[in-house]
């Protein structure tokens, strides 16, 4: 295994558990932990780090709330989902690691003002029911989660403005981004070669965390009070999105 310092192992671990917290309880609470990853990995190894870490989490997101997921509107998302996700492996190519960081840290700003937004016009959101809007939303977040594993908060607002309630949202969302995740790791291990065997023993190490912040996000979504969640994952991804752009 490679080595790192305290604070990195730290915050690797506490973004193993903020993204095992975000696949059964809030959705868009991994966004801090791209910043956190990014301490320690450069920016487009942290990305493929990130994505190991992701499927490992939505595993038990699946197990535990999959049978609430309404299907139909996730399968209709993949194939737009699936060009956003070619699109963002080949912009990210082509990309220096200055110029990867910062595109990353403007997904973040972006998914930011999606969850500020939310949180004010949550209840005047409606889906518009045509195919150009299903097709935007899927390009969108196929490419900001390739990019900077970041299509939580778009996706969240597409979820809201069908008006789920809280078993079929995070089901669905369960769904969409297993699928999506495990899509997106052929380009990461052979087209970017971010995901290795040195990188995959942290994954490895990370597991328990993921599970911790799992178990926490099943035992605090129906207690939690999500409206100050909420607040304190738009301070955290206003940090990040700070950290990743200077």
């Amino acid at each position: 295994m490679l080595e790192y310092d305290l604070l990195s192992l730290v915050l690797l671990a506490g973004a193993a558990i903020l993204i095992g917290f975000s696949k059964t309880g809030i959705l868009g609470a991994s966004l801090p932990a791209v910043a956190m990853i990014t301490y320690t990995f450069d920016a487009k190894v942290g990305s493929g780090f990130m994505l190991t870490l992701l499927v490992v989490a939505d595993i038990p997101a699946v197990l535990r709330y999959g049978r609430f997921g309404k299907l139909k509107d996730m399968l209709r998302l993949l194939p737009p989902a699936l060009l956003g996700i070619i699109l963002g492996a080949l912009v990210g190519d082509r990309l220096n690691e200055a110029q990867f960081k910062l595109l990353m840290g403007a997904i973040v700003s972006g998914c930011l003002l999606l969850i500020l937004y939310g949180q004010i016009f949550k209840k005047e959101i409606k889906a518009p029911d045509n195919k150009l809007f299903h097709i935007v939303v899927g390009i969108v977040s196929g490419f900001s989660s390739m990019v900077g594993n970041a299509a939580g908060p778009i996706f969240s607002l597409y979820l809201l403005s069908m008006s789920f309630d809280r078993n079929k949202f995070i089901g669905t969302a369960a769904w969409f981004f297993f699928t999506v995740n495990l899509i997106k790791l052929p380009f990461h291990i052979f087209m970017w070669g971010t995901i290795t065997g040195a990188s995959f023993k942290y994954t490895l190490a990370m597991i328990p965390f993921i599970l911790l912040g799992a178990i926490a996000g099943i035992y605090l979504v129906k207690r939690i009070k999500e409206k100050h969640f909420q607040i304190a994952v738009s301070l955290m991804t206003a940090i990040a999105a700070v950290y990743l752009m200077i």
